[in-house]
C-alpha cells in the first residue's frame, strides 16, 4: 500500500481518537458548551431586532458567528495544539517516526474538522430553534456552506500553523495569538460590516480569506436583496471561492514546510529548557 495513503489513514484514526478524548475532558467540553450558550444568548437578545425593515439582526449575525467559529477552531485552536505539543515533546517524537509528520498533521486536521463540524451543526440547530424555520437556507445554500467550510478550513489552517510555529509556548498564543485572530476578524468585516469601514481597511479585508468566507455564508443564509449591503452591491460567490481557494492552495503548500522547519529546530534540550521556564513561572 502507498506510504502516503497509509500515513493518511493513520492520521485520520489518530485525529478521531484525539477528538473522542477531548469530548471526555471536562475543561474542553465546558469551553464548547459555554461558547454555544453565548451564541444562544446573543441570538435570543437580537431575535426581534432589525438592521433595516425586513432584515433581522440575528439572521445577519449567524454567518459571522459561523465564520468566527471557523477562524478560532482552525486557526487559534490549531495553533494552541501545535505549540503545546512542541512544548511537551509530541512533535519531536512524531518527527522520529516514519512518515511521522504526515501522520501528525493529518491527525490535527482530522481532529479540527471533527470539532468544527460538531460546533457548527450545534450552532445552526440553536439558531433554528431560536429564530424558527430553516434559516432561509435552500439546497444551493447548503452546497455553498459545505464547500466554503472545506475550502475555508484548509485556508485558515495556514494561519494556525504560522501562529503555532512563531510562538514558543501556549501562554504566548493565549495572549498575542488571541489578539492577532481578533484583529483579523475585525478587519474582515465579521464584527462590523466592511462596507462601513475606511477604504484602507476594506482593501486589507478583501485580501483576507475571512471576508470572503463570511460573504459566502451570508449569501447562503440571506435573501438576494441583502447583497446590496455588501461591497460591490451584490453577492460575488465566484470571487469568494476563487480567493479562498487560492489561500487553500497556498496553505497546502506552506503548512508542511512550516511544520518540517519547526520540527527540525526542536531538540530535547530546548524542550526541557521551556519546561523549566514554565515551572519557574508557576
Amino acid at each position: 500500500m502507498n506510504a502516503n495513503v497509509t500515513a493518511a489513514r493513520a492520521g485520520i484514526r489518530r485525529g478521531i481518537t484525539e477528538h473522542r478524548i477531548s469530548l471526555s475532558t471536562p475543561s474542553e467540553t465546558a469551553f464548547m458548551v459555554i461558547g454555544l450558550v453565548a451564541v444562544g444568548i446573543v441570538l435570543w437578545l437580537n431575535r426581534d431586532n432589525e438592521i433595516v425593515p425586513g432584515f433581522g439582526t440575528a439572521l445577519f449575525i449567524v454567518p459571522s458567528i459561523i465564520t468566527i467559529q471557523l477562524l478560532f477552531i482552525t486557526c487559534y485552536g490549531l495553533a494552541t495544539v501545535v505549540v503545546t505539543e512542541r512544548e511537551d515533546g509530541t512533535l519531536i517524537r512524531a518527527r522520529s517516526l516514519p512518515n511521522g509528520l504526515r501522520v501528525y498533521s493529518t491527525g490535527i486536521l482530522t481532529r479540527t474538522m471533527c470539532e468544527l463540524v460538531e460546533t457548527i451543526v450545534l450552532t445552526i440547530v440553536i439558531a433554528a430553534v431560536i429564530l424558527g424555520g430553516s434559516l432561509g437556507v435552500d439546497g444551493t445554500g447548503f452546497v455553498v456552506i459545505a464547500g466554503m467550510l472545506i475550502l475555508g478550513t484548509v485556508a485558515l489552517t495556514t494561519f494556525g500553523f504560522v501562529i503555532g510555529t512563531v510562538f514558543r509556548n501556549p501562554r504566548s498564543v493565549g495572549g498575542w495569538g488571541f489578539l492577532v485572530v481578533g484583529v483579523l476578524a475585525y478587519v474582515s468585516g465579521l464584527i462590523q460590516p466592511l462596507a462601513s469601514m475606511p477604504g484602507w481597511v476594506q482593501v486589507i479585508g478583501q485580501g483576507s480569506p475571512l471576508y470572503w468566507i463570511g460573504h459566502a455564508f451570508r449569501a447562503a443564509f440571506l435573501p438576494e436583496s441583502a447583497g446590496a449591503f455588501e461591497l460591490g452591491g451584490g453577492w460575488q460567490l465566484g470571487i469568494a471561492f476563487a480567493v479562498v481557494g487560492a489561500w487553500a492552495v497556498a496553505g497546502l503548500l506552506l503548512a508542511p514546510v512550516l511544520l518540517r522547519r519547526v520540527a527540525r529546530r526542536e531538540t530535547g534540550s530546548a524542550i526541557e529548557a521551556r519546561r523549566q521556564a514554565a515551572l519557574q513561572r508557576v
